[in-house]
């Protein structure tokens, strides 16, 4: 028969014993804690550098890009200048306004530069166009300083202006003109004097048929006076 020697520990050891093993555990606990922390803290930090940082270069970079505002005209007239304007405007500054144009669908486009009239966001361009071109096809592009580019209109789906015919000035009639008014009071002046020297010859006449029956000479004849009456023009 064995017996089985058994060691019993005071209860304030034991007790102590526990106390180091809390105190351990705990001390542990608080030193993952404050490397949390502190890796936190870190972290925070590099996130508050990196908005700074974001922040400061979204200022230098230019991300918004221009603004065009353009009322399309939907007719002119073939074989005239055709005027395309355009309000654009920048926070920035513009690089370039451009016009591309193109007088058959399919075909490449063409492109002129649109001029800024001074002291004003106005831009304008100007295309001839043929006698019997039906239309022009169309779109506007800008370029700001920061390379942001926005377009009115699109290549594959561009604004349109038609082109109508000129219009054809009936032959007027030839309108009689009226005499000035210096020729027609000219004319009535030698129509009066022409009625005066009538009146005067006539006078005249009947005066010498009187004498000459009075006297018995030369019978008067049928008081028939010849009269001429020269009209020169004004």
């Amino acid at each position: 028969m064995k017996c089985r020697a058994e060691t019993y520990l005071p209860s304030t050891v034991v007790s102590l014993f526990q106390a180091v093993n809390i105190t351990r555990t705990l001390t542990l606990l608080l030193r993952k804690l404050g490397l949390s922390l502190l890796a936190l803290a870190l972290a925070l930090s590099q996130i508050a550098f990196s908005v700074a940082q974001a922040q400061t270069i979204s200022d230098d970079i230019d991300f918004d890009p221009p603004v065009i505002d353009h009322e399309s005209l939907v007719s002119g007239v073939s074989g005239e200048i055709q005027v395309f304007s355009a309000l654009v405007v920048d926070d920035r500054g513009l690089e370039r306004v451009t016009l591309y144009y193109r007088s058959t669908t399919g075909q490449e486009y063409q492109q002129v530069p649109m001029q800024r009239l001074s002291a004003t966001d106005n831009y304008t361009a100007s295309v001839d166009s043929a006698v019997d071109q039906k239309k022009i096809e169309y779109y506007i592009e800008a370029l700001d300083s920061g390379g942001n580019r926005v377009l009115k209109g699109f290549p594959f789906f561009p604004l349109v202006r038609g082109l109508e015919a000129p219009r054809q000035v009936p032959v007027a009639e030839q309108a009689v003109t009226p005499p000035p008014a210096e020729a027609k009071s000219n004319n009535a002046l030698y129509i009066v004097l022409g009625v005066l020297a009538v009146g005067l010859i006539v006078g005249l006449a009947g005066g010498s048929s009187d004498n000459g029956g009075g006297g018995g000479g030369v019978p008067p004849d049928d008081n028939t006076v010849p009269l001429t009456i020269n009209v020169s023009p004004p």
